[in-house]
């Protein structure tokens, strides 16, 4: 059971991030309160946009009267480029050109970056460096949800059968860092952020819309609302509290320890009124409580925070 806590330390710990609190200046000027606003996802075909997305996670553990704490950062950037298939769901051709991805528990520190390619000793600095650059494709309705990604399971399946592992628990072990770091991180994850936001229905300035979310063992309960519109930007903030179920059944390393852990999160989301494209987002989201480890409650800790900047290049 102890060895399952300290795993917590390697595994960052993903959460929907929501909640906003706008102060929009005053000298600016906002659109009639009167006005119906239908926020969705309809982006220009051909368009182009180019995202820098950091998150950053610390975690602490105090387990026998010592405190421990990890951190885990990664910053990526990313072209989208906007199309549509033949249904009309919005069509993402997604290409890397950064990613940088670091983690520090107590002395040990692991440091990897695309920039150093395949020729890196790391094993998930070769991973990141085959993502660098590569062509994937992600199929989003007009309420910003996933439909599939195309290419990321076929890049997944030539990277480990190139590498050369020792044995089978080394290549498992790489495989979760992948799927941590990359899949359910820095694509998937980040992707939510960017999108996962709409509205079911047309919505005035000052009206607000409910959106949930499980993720990695956690439930998120969303209240977003429209706080204005100013130059064809929608300023949004939403709150929301998050909890774990009774044994973050879904958490990577950490399956089946018993939990009680609350929090809540804030942060701001500036849109493209007309296209539904995000233009900046800071969230953050602070989660307390406890786990069950060695017969006692461990008092455990848990903050993060992303940062999207994005602008349109064509």
């Amino acid at each position: 059971m102890r060895k399952k806590l300290i795993q917590l330390l390697f595994f960052p710990i993903c959460i929907y991030t929501v909640g906003c609190k706008t102060n929009p200046d005053s000298n600016r000027n906002y659109a009639d309160r009167s006005k119906v606003y239908k926020l969705h996802l309809a982006p220009v075909t051909g368009s182009q946009y180019y995202y820098d997305i950091s998150n950053e996670s610390e975690i602490s553990v105090e387990l026998n009267d010592k405190k421990t704490k990890s951190l885990s950062k990664s910053s990526a950037g990313v072209y989208y480029v906007m199309g549509k298939d033949s249904l009309g769901n919005t069509l993402v051709t997604i290409t890397y050109d950064k990613l940088h991805v670091y983690s520090k528990k107590g002395d040990v520190e692991t440091d990897a970056d695309a920039a150093n390619g395949l020729a890196a000793v790391n094993p998930l600095e070769k991973m990141l460096g085959s993502l660098k650059d590569t062509k994937m494709s992600a199929t989003i309705n007009s309420k910003g949800e996933i439909i599939n990604i195309q290419g990321y399971k076929e890049l997944e399946d030539k990277i480990f059968s190139e590498l050369n592992f020792n044995d089978d628990a080394t290549k498992a072990q790489a495989r979760g860092m992948w799927e941590n770091a990359v899949g359910n991180g820095i694509i998937k994850n980040n992707m939510e952020e960017l999108f996962r936001i709409f509205p079911d229905s047309s919505v005035h300035i000052g009206d607000s819309w409910k959106l949930n979310s499980l993720q990695n063992g956690f439930t998120v309960k969303n209240i977003y609302k429209l706080k204005a519109i100013n130059d064809d930007l929608a300023l949004i903030e939403s709150e929301g509290v998050i909890s774990s179920d009774s044994s973050l059944t879904n958490s990577p390393g950490l399956g089946g320890i018993p939990a009680e852990l609350k929090g809540d999160q804030q942060g701001e989301y500036e849109m493209e009124t007309k296209t539904g494209m995000l233009v900046s987002a800071k969230l953050k989201a602070s989660i307390k409580g406890t786990v069950t480890a060695g017969g006692g409650d461990v008092p455990i800790t848990i903050e993060t925070s992303v940062k999207i900047n994005g602008k349109k290049l064509k």
